[in-house]
């Protein structure tokens, strides 16, 4: 029965050993600096507050509107603001591939590759900018519905993701910005 007790004190100090690991990454993290960027909890109210005063441009074709729509619940979501500071252009492309082929030359997989460029505008000047590439895909099937279906999920799963992607960029660079103007006041006192 020696072997069980040896299992007991292997498996009593692997769980502190675990427990020891939590700690320190907990400690590290908190080190750091690391917060949320925004949401409920430790989140920048300042950085809420600047993606709420942004208008978002409309965008051409069902795709856009399904773009746009995200971004307008994601960015603004008390409403579109009654005197924006910001207005945000985004446009995109998008490249269909006919994948997975099979031996009669019919694709069973489509591939959209979309191209995203997004620019934040305080009056007409463009404060900030970027591009970016995003890749969703979905099954060919016998059943039409089923491709339609398949389609018009593929086409949200895409505007949810370049929303968030928006959304992130946007927020750091607020959070970013409001470093810069604090070091750069308090360096000035």
């Amino acid at each position: 029965m020696w072997w069980r007790e040896q299992a007991d004190e292997c498996a009593s100090a692997r769980g502190t050993a675990i427990a020891v690991v939590a700690m320190t990454l907990a400690l590290l993290i908190s080190g750091c600096g690391f917060h949320p960027l925004y949401g409920t909890q430790g989140a920048d109210p300042q950085v809420a507050l600047e993606l709420a005063s942004i208008q978002i441009d409309p965008l051409r074709e069902r795709q856009g509107q399904l773009i746009h729509n995200a971004l307008l619940k994601a960015l603004t979501p008390e409403g579109t603001p009654a005197k924006p500071r910001y207005h945000l252009q985004v446009a995109y492309s998008v490249n269909e591939s006919q994948q997975a082929l099979q031996t009669n030359d019919t694709a069973t997989r489509e591939v959209l590759y979309y191209n995203i460029l997004y620019r934040l505008y305080e009056g007409s000047t463009a404060i900030t900018a970027g591009t970016f590439p995003k890749t969703f895909s979905y099954n060919f099937l016998q059943e039409h519905y089923s491709n339609v279906s398949a389609q018009t999920d593929v086409q949200q799963r895409a505007a949810a993701a370049i929303c968030d992607e928006v959304r992130n960029r946007l927020a750091i660079y607020f959070a970013t910005a409001a470093k810069q103007r604090s070091a750069a006041a308090s360096a000035t006192k």
